[in-house]
């Protein structure tokens, strides 16, 4: 099945690494967010960093739109060839049993290691880290999302989904995903002239809703904030014209890209400059999630065993990732050195523990569909010609193990 025509069935590896790519950024972002002068986090170092700000800000504008649209596209690729009851059954299997899991087993941790980083760096007094670790591990709150978010909210685009592809159809949808890029094709000036108007109205409801409501405020936002990058990833899914247009990007436009989210990082001053942040950001985050992409497809569009072996480990690395940060970055609170070079050490060691741990969870059936909510699949022997040579998936599985 090729994007766009639903042709021929081939594996898309350079999606595959995108998207894994864009699992894997979520290491030195939430890295640098303990140094991050504008994001609160359960482990927060007292030594703040600029640097470090700017380059959490930078990969959050672009890292989880690339990792929404991704999943659109996948998500209405498996939805085209299982149908709409099987498919929603799988999601919430392969979603579902992670969330449960990580919730259960991820996610205590974390509130344990948070509160005895409040005790280090005496926020709270050591007397009291008890009582505050026992009120968070019974109270719901924020600790018990934490970055299982996106699981969250990738279940509900996909009940989304599933509800208008049975309401119109796979040709009904396709015939709507073309028509709208065909429409906004022939009517360009009118339709940007609507996306600057909806980044108005969005910017004005974003400013009422955190009014009226900071942290529920923020949390409405973020969780429908990628919504608009899914639907995307299944217009893509749709049509050729615009998945080759996503793909052109280059040097000169990752440049732009780049210019346009760190303009977009600018606190605006009224609703002119706020509504021109949105721009920015969703114009950069497009130019730079399409540079990876056409890069990804320039270098990464044939079997690998490497990039096999970090698209099967991306979704348990994310997993993992969180609290063996949380733990590294409570132990940096011990020591006194500039953010950038506790960074420099936390970023590369939390991936590679995280990368061990997905090597464990692998050897275990049930460890692997708690966290993958897949069994391992057998492995089987190579042809004696074909010995030394990557393992790669049969062709006919075209899509990613998660959506």
């Amino acid at each position: 099945m090729r994007i766009g025509d639903g042709g021929s069935r081939q594996r898309l590896h350079y999606w595959d690494f995108a998207r894994a790519l864009f699992l894997v950024l979520g290491i030195p972002f939430h890295a640098a967010v303990a140094y991050s002068l504008t994001h609160e986090w359960s482990v927060s170092s007292p030594d703040k960093s600029q640097v470090l700000t700017w380059l959490a800000n930078f990969l959050h504008t672009f890292r989880m739109p690339g990792f929404f649209m991704l999943a659109g596209m996948f998500s209405v690729m498996l939805l085209e060839r299982r149908g709409v009851r099987a498919w929603l059954r799988s999601r919430f299997l392969r979603l579902g049993l992670p969330l449960l899991s990580a919730t259960l087993l991820i996610l205590p941790f974390q509130i344990v290691v948070s509160s005895i980083s409040l005790g280090v760096t005496g926020a709270v007094p050591w007397a009291e880290v008890p009582v505050r670790m026992g009120h968070s591990l019974t109270h719901f709150g924020e600790p018990w999302i934490s970055h299982l978010w996106f699981l969250w909210a990738l279940i509900a685009y996909c009940v989304a989904l599933a509800v208008v592809y049975a309401a119109l159809g796979g040709q009904g949808l396709r015939r709507r995903a073309q028509g709208l890029v065909a429409w906004i094709g022939a009517n360009r000036l009118l339709s940007f002239s609507a996306f600057a108007a909806i980044c108005q109205l969005c910017a004005q409801a974003q400013t009422m809703i955190v009014s009226a409501s900071p942290y529920y405020g923020n949390a409405v936002i973020n969780y429908n904030l990628y919504a608009p990058y899914f639907a995307f990833g299944v217009v893509l899914f749709y049509s050729r014209t615009l998945h080759d247009l996503l793909l052109k990007p280059g040097f000169g436009s990752l440049a732009v890209g780049v210019a346009l989210v760190t303009a977009s990082q600018l606190p605006p001053t009224g609703l002119l400059t706020h509504t021109l942040a949105v721009m920015a950001a969703i114009f950069g985050a497009l130019l730079i999630v399409g540079f990876i992409s056409s890069q990804a497809r320039q270098h990464f569009s044939h079997p690998d065993g490497r990039v096999r072996k970090l698209v099967d480990a991306s979704f348990t690395i994310y997993l993992f990732h969180h609290p063996v940060i949380f733990v590294l970055a409570t132990l940096f609170l011990l020591v006194d050195l500039p953010p950038v070079i506790e960074f420099s050490v936390i970023a590369p060691l939390a991936g590679l523990i995280a990368y061990a741990i997905h090597l464990g969870v692998r050897r275990s059936a049930i460890l692997t569909l708690m966290f993958n909510g897949a069994l391992p699949k057998p492995k089987r022997a190579a042809p004696a010609e074909d010995a030394g040579q990557p393992r790669t998936a049969p062709a006919e599985r075209i899509f990613p193990a998660r959506g």
